[in-house]
């Protein structure tokens, strides 16, 4: 005698192993799309000079690394004393 869903088993053991292929490929391509996106935003904020990165860093919402940076940028003459204050200002505002 067999049982009811015997018929069912090897479909759905396809169904299934298709599914997780299509979610592992998933994955893979949104880590792959998020990779891109912050190697580009390195590669424009290095190109941009030091307002590209102000703004890449805006994304971030570590308000230490933002004040180390806007630091850095102050210590390097990349910001002037107003710009650099009136930034402080900002992130600490925020």
């Amino acid at each position: 005698m067999t049982n009811a869903t015997e018929p069912f088993r090897a479909p759905l053991g396809i169904a299934l192993g298709v599914l997780a292929i299509t979610l592992l490929i998933a994955l893979a391509v949104k880590s792959s799309s998020r990779r891109q996106a912050a190697e580009l935003a390195s590669t424009e904020a290095r190109k941009g000079g030091p307002r590209a990165m102000l703004r890449m860093m805006r994304r971030k919402r570590s308000v230490a690394a933002e004040l180390a940076l806007l630091a850095e940028l102050h210590a390097k003459g990349a910001l002037s004393d107003e710009e650099f204050s009136a930034a402080k200002l900002r992130t600490l505002g925020d």
